[in-house]
């Protein structure tokens, strides 16, 4: 089971090629899945879509919709509410990081988004922000404020620039049940690099290092993706 955003491609960017050539390999002779926080059409800007007919299944905006072979299995569908919009929309306008690009709140149907710099910031934008985030914790403060002031609702890191919000629950740890209905499996391991706590990869690792036949690793980007699959073939 792989995370997208940092574990099989940079942030937001299409597949290495030299990982693309790597990973397809790999794909021909392994069962896999995907889950992501981003929406399928996002997901096919980023990974080629011969890969991605060879995943068993796809979950997309945090587990809360699942594809096989391009058809929806189920999808949850969330609401916003009103006054989180609004409290949004302040941030945004008090954030002192001052770089403003576009889609900063995107409603996936099943989980918001929220970005200060924007989902159609540049590389080098998105970079920045990120530098600057990792320095004073923007990003924590407001999903500790969203977490404490709406009950009902868990708001987690996303890759480098955003926060995603969703029902309490509905995160990435719901598919391990679906996956383990699908594939009788020996063993089922878990690839991503926002496992520490407050990370939207946080729910499903902590599932699966609490279930005896599953593992999670951590990963610092492809070349690190690529390390731990070597390991676990040998």
């Amino acid at each position: 089971i792989f995370d997208v955003d940092g574990t099989l491609t940079p942030s937001r960017q299409k597949m290495t090629k030299d990982f693309e050539k790597f990973f397809s390999k790999w794909a021909e002779k392994n069962t896999f899945y995907l889950v992501s926080g981003s929406d399928l059409d996002k997901i096919k800007e980023q990974i080629p879509w011969y890969i991605l007919e060879r995943a068993d299944g796809i979950f997309t905006c945090g587990g809360n919709k699942f594809y096989i072979n391009g058809n929806l299995i189920y999808e949850n569908n969330f609401k916003p509410p009103k006054d989180l919009i609004e409290y949004l929309t302040n941030q945004l306008e008090i954030a002192p990081f001052l770089a403003r690009c576009g889609n900063h709140i995107e409603n996936r149907g099943a989980m918001l988004n929220f970005s200060v710099v924007g989902r159609d910031c540049t590389l080098e934008e998105r970079l920045k922000y990120f530098e600057w985030d990792n320095q004073v914790e923007e990003r924590k403060k407001i999903t500790k404020e969203i977490n404490n002031g709406w009950s009902e609702l868990d708001a987690v890191l996303g890759g480098q620039t955003s926060i995603d919000i969703y029902p309490k629950g509905k995160d990435k740890s719901q598919i391990l049940k679906h996956i383990e209905e699908i594939e009788k499996a020996d063993e089922y391991i878990f690839i991503g690099d926002r496992i520490d706590e407050g990370g939207n990869d946080y729910p499903l690792a902590q599932l699966m290092n609490n279930k005896d036949n599953c593992s999670s690793h951590h990963t610092t980007g492809w070349k690190q993706t690529k390390e731990i699959l070597e390991n676990l073939i040998d």
